[in-house]
């Protein structure tokens, strides 16, 4: 009887301390599981965290060339409107030249014309405009001052026109000397565009 009495209490012994560890065993699987998720959740944390922060730079970086490129546009778009700009101050001036009145158009293709002159017998091509109201008077009146200054030089006015906004072009056999106004435009404008651009865009 009292060895029936004695096993009971140790299967009663062995069940209870079983119960024990067994909720030992599951408090610190849990806890072990908590410790897991909480680690996971601060690593996906800490993950997404950087990629925001990765995502934030990018972000930042596109938005700097994006402004960049911007910028670039609008400094071409400005440089081309400058660039408009001087064109069509250029395009005014030589339209004024062309547009002055008969005497002093006259007077100012007569200094170009002195100064272009070669030795020898020359042809001098005009458009039509100025050769109806130049012509053969204003050749004329040239060479005699062309002889009068001890040139050996001579020029006649050519049968052909030109197609230009005035000026002239002399021809002595193959050679010609291009001083129609766009060449003429053209050669200056290097030097003047510096102070066009001063005075248009002060």
């Amino acid at each position: 009887m009292h060895e029936t009495i004695g096993v009971e209490q140790i299967k009663n012994k062995i069940m209870a301390d079983s119960k024990v560890l067994c909720e030992k065993i599951i408090r610190d699987a849990e806890r072990e599981a908590g410790n897991i998720i909480e680690k996971a959740e601060k690593e996906a944390f800490q993950k997404v965290s950087i990629m925001i922060e990765k995502a934030k730079e990018e972000a930042a970086r596109i938005g700097e060339r994006m402004k960049a490129v911007a910028q670039l546009e609008e400094r071409k778009r400005e440089l081309k409107g400058r660039q408009n700009a001087l064109d069509q101050a250029f395009k005014l001036s030589l339209e004024r030249i062309a547009s002055m009145p008969d005497d002093r158009y006259a007077s100012f293709i007569e200094k170009v014309l002195l100064k272009a002159v070669s030795e020898g017998k020359g042809e001098i091509v005009f458009n039509q405009r100025d050769k109806e109201r130049l012509g053969k008077k204003f050749v004329s009146e040239i060479n005699k001052k062309l002889k009068s200054s001890g040139k050996n030089s001579e020029i006649v006015l050519s049968g052909d026109t030109l197609n230009s906004r005035g000026g002239f072009v002399l021809k002595y056999g193959d050679m010609e000397v291009n001083c129609t106004l766009e060449t003429i435009m053209n050669m200056a404008r290097p030097a003047l565009e510096l102070d066009v651009a001063a005075i248009l865009f002060d």
